[in-house]
């Protein structure tokens, strides 16, 4: 009984310890908290590198995934995630999700696009400052990131022929369905 009684607590522990290091949102990340380039989709997903909390968990069943050097070697700009729809109005908070914008220019207007609480149990924020690459540099993983620099995901997004190839392909599955049924 004993046994029993200390096993329900290291399994209520661990579901309680799981649960602390889950990204704060789990939803499919806003389509405006995050921006589209050269086939892939960009979100800013936290204000340190991925190995200081990032978590995938959740978002990767999405396509999300942590850039590889390549990517990185294209990879928007900070402004590049300003854009009029965002989910985060600058100087404010996104109502959805509590995202947020520090170390922000005052001569900065509009909204940007910061994903932090879709893939962190600890932050909330996006560091302006440092998406701008001063003082701390580039994005975490590029030639020259530090300790401090921004961490951004990508997805792939599919192209327009591979919804074709799919509307075709259903298209066929359901005509052989139907020729089945009459043969039947």
């Amino acid at each position: 009984m004993i046994f029993v009684k200390r096993l329900t607590i290291a399994i209520a522990l661990c579901a309680i310890v799981g649960a602390a290091v889950a990204a704060q949102v789990d939803a499919p990340l806003a389509s405006n908290a995050y921006i589209t380039r050269h086939h892939l989709d960009w979100a800013w997903a936290s204000p340190l590198p991925a190995s200081s909390g990032l978590d995938l968990s959740y978002q990767s069943q999405f396509g999300w995934r942590l850039p590889t050097a390549a990517e990185l070697a294209d990879a928007p700009l900070a402004s590049d995630f300003l854009f009029a729809g965002a989910n985060v109005p600058l100087g404010g908070t996104d109502p959805m999700s509590g995202a947020y914008f520090s170390a922000i220019n005052g001569q900065l207007a509009g909204a940007a696009a910061c994903a932090a609480p879709y893939f962190s149990n600890s932050y909330s924020n996006c560091d302006w400052q440092d998406g701008q690459g001063q003082p701390f540099g580039p994005w975490a993983g590029a030639p020259g990131a530090t300790g401090y620099s921004e961490q951004l995901v990508v997805r792939a997004v599919p192209e327009a022929d591979a919804y074709a190839m799919l509307l075709a392909g259903l298209g066929l599955v359901g005509a052989l369905a139907r020729r089945t049924r009459r043969l039947v």
